[in-house]
C-alpha cells in the first residue's frame, strides 16, 4: 500500500502522455481537482489553514459541479477530492455529488472529520469512493477536544462511524481505502502510539502522520519543531501489520524551513481548486486572494474559465511570485514542482541512462 499511495512523492509519473503535452506547451486540463462541497464546518480546529475565510454557510450546487465534471472528464480529468475549506458532509447533496462524479467515470475521494459520516450516508455513497481520509487529531478525548474543538461526544461518533465504515466495506467487499490522517502537534504527540493501536483494532487501512504547515493568511499561528519528534517513526512501526500501515511523513517534516530550489510553481495546470461559492483557484494557498481567482462556475462553465484569458493572466502573475515567500512549506505541489523543474531544466548527462 505504501508504494501505491506515495504520500511523500507524486504520481505524475503515471501520466506521461499528459506531461508530454504540457512540455510541448499545450493547454492541458487538470488531472485532479479539489472541490469544497461546503464552506461551513462543525469543528474549529486549532490548525485550520483557512480559518480566515470565516466558515461561511455556502454550499456547492450539485447540478453545477456535475455539469462541469461531466465535461472535464472528456478533457482529461481523472480524479476529484471532496475536501476544501469546510466539512463536505454538511452539504446535504454530498451522496448525490459523489455518486454523480463516479458515474462520470472520474475517481472520487473525500477528506472528512468523520462526525457526520454515519451508517445512512455510508450506505449511500461509500462504494463510490476510491479512498476516504478521516482527519482525527487524537483517539483520546481530552487532546481531541482541545485540538479539534467540536461538540461533546464527537470523538465517540467518529469511532463508531469508523467501525461502521469498516463493517460495510468488508461486508460489501468494497475496494475503498479507509485511512486516518493526524496532524502531529505537541498536544497529541504522546497519544499517537495508542492511536495507532486503536485504529489497527478498528480495522482501518492506515494512519498517516503529517506536519503542520503554516498558511500565509491563517489566523492560527503555530511554531512546532519536528526534529524533536522524528524518533516517533520507529516507535510506530511495531503497530504495522499486513493489513495496517503507518505513514509517518518524515520526509515532509524534514522539508520544514528548507529553501525550495525551483523558481516557479510549474504544477498549477495539473490540479486546481473549486470553493463552495464556485470560485476556481490555482490552489488552496490562494483562496480569497481575488486577483488570483480564475473565475466562477456559477457564471461560466469550467471550460470557459480554463480556456479564458483571465486564467492565463493569473498564471503569469503567479509565476512572478517568490516561491519561498508566498507558498506553504509543506505544499502539495512541492514534489511535482521538483519533477517538472527537472524535466524543464535537465542536467548535461541525461542521455547516459
Amino acid at each position: 500500500m505504501a508504494e501505491d499511495i506515495r504520500m511523500d512523492s507524486h504520481k505524475l509519473i503515471y501520466h506521461p502522455e499528459i506531461v508530454s503535452r504540457w512540455l510541448k506547451g499545450e493547454n492541458i486540463y487538470p488531472i485532479e481537482i479539489e472541490i469544497s462541497p461546503s464552506g461551513s464546518c462543525n469543528h474549529r480546529c486549532i490548525f485550520c489553514a483557512v480559518d480566515y475565510i470565516g466558515y461561511q454557510s455556502v454550499f456547492l450546487k450539485k447540478d453545477i459541479i456535475l455539469r462541469d465534471i461531466s465535461q472535464m472528464s472528456k478533457k482529461g480529468l481523472k480524479s476529484v477530492i471532496c475536501s476544501g475549506e469546510g466539512e463536505p458532509l454538511l452539504n446535504k447533496e454530498m451522496p448525490d455529488i459523489v455518486n454523480g462524479i463516479k458515474s462520470c467515470g472520474v475517481d472520487v475521494a473525500m477528506s472528512t472529520n468523520g462526525v457526520l459520516f454515519s451508517r445512512e450516508k455510508l450506505l449511500d455513497c461509500l462504494a463510490a469512493f476510491t479512498w476516504v481520509r478521516y482527519s482525527v487529531a487524537s483517539m483520546e478525548e481530552n487532546s481531541y477536544n482541545k485540538i479539534q474543538r467540536g461538540k461533546p461526544g464527537d470523538l465517540k461518533k467518529v469511532k463508531d462511524n469508523l467501525a461502521e465504515a469498516v463493517r460495510i466495506k468488508n461486508g460489501r467487499k468494497l475496494k475503498t481505502t479507509l485511512g486516518v490522517q493526524c496532524l502531529l502537534m505537541p498536544d497529541n504527540v504522546s497519544k499517537i502510539s495508542d492511536m495507532a493501536r486503536e485504529l489497527r483494532e478498528i480495522g482501518v487501512d492506515y494512519l498517516a502522520i503529517k506536519p503542520y504547515s503554516q498558511h500565509l493568511h491563517s489566523k492560527n499561528v503555530l511554531q512546532i519543531d519536528y526534529d524533536e519528534m522524528l524518533e516517533l517513526e520507529q516507535q510506530l512501526k511495531e503497530y504495522e501489520t499486513e493489513n495496517f500501515t503507518v505513514h509517518f511523513r518524515a520526509k515532509t517534516m524534514k522539508k520544514m524551513h528548507r529553501v525550495k530550489k525551483y523558481k516557479q510553481c510549474l504544477g498549477l495546470p495539473f490540479m486546481t481548486h473549486i470553493d463552495a461559492k464556485g470560485n476556481v483557484w490555482p490552489c488552496v494557498a490562494h483562496i480569497g486572494t481575488e486577483e488570483f481567482c480564475y473565475g466562477n462556475i456559477n457564471e461560466q462553465t469550467f471550460e470557459e474559465i480554463w480556456e479564458g484569458q483571465r486564467r492565463r493572466e493569473v498564471e503569469k502573475d503567479l509565476q512572478r511570485l517568490e516561491i519561498n515567500k508566498t507558498c506553504r512549506e509543506a505544499c502539495r505541489l512541492d514534489e511535482i514542482n521538483k519533477y517538472l523543474d527537472e524535466l524543464k531544466h535537465p542536467g548535461e548527462h541525461v542521455n547516459f541512462i
